[in-house]
């Protein structure tokens, strides 16, 4: 009995010895460091945290801003897609029945087709040389809408091709 006695008092102090050094190892460090750093540590820190919960807080409310604002922008553009679809369609009906009324004057009167549209043209042009050229962006303008101006299709500044559009109509 007297060697299990032994052993129980053997494995309390190698127990006590285990757990102890941690608590001297800590307590050393404590003597070590200065309570006052640590505590402007651990107030420098506590603000920071107030610090970016505050950004988060600001970036968290623009996200949502700028969601509702993307939500209506995105409706509005939508909308204006629609209308421009809608106009294309419209515009190469337009071109399609023009083509077809010139196709059909320049077959039924022929000479005097050519001769009107020629002199149209020189009234065009006599018109652009009485404008004043301000500047080259001016000059752009005019020239645009001259070619416009012609009556193609493959001149015109508004003119909208696509490969399911056929030209004869």
């Amino acid at each position: 009995m007297s060697t299990n006695s032994q052993d129980n008092v053997g494995k309390d102090s190698s127990a006590s010895l285990n757990t102890s050094a941690p608590v001297i190892f800590v307590q050393s460090l404590q003597h070590q460091v200065n309570e006052h750093d640590i505590h402007a540590i651990i107030q420098s820190q506590k603000h920071m945290l107030a610090r970016f919960e505050k950004t988060n807080e600001m970036l968290v409310n623009c996200n949502a801003l700028l969601a509702s604002r993307h939500v209506g922008a995105s409706k509005e553009l939508k909308k204006h897609i629609s209308f421009l679809v809608e106009l294309k369609k419209d515009l190469e009906t337009v071109f399609r029945r023009i083509r077809f009324l010139k196709m059909k004057l320049s077959q039924q009167y022929g000479e005097a087709f050519h001769v009107a549209a020629n002199s149209v043209l020189d009234e065009e042009e006599e018109q652009e040389e009485k404008l004043p050229i301000k500047s080259s962006n001016d000059s752009n303008v005019v020239s645009t809408a001259n070619a416009s101006s012609s009556g193609s299709r493959e001149s015109s500044p508004c003119s909208f091709t696509s490969p399911s559009t056929s030209d004869t109509g």
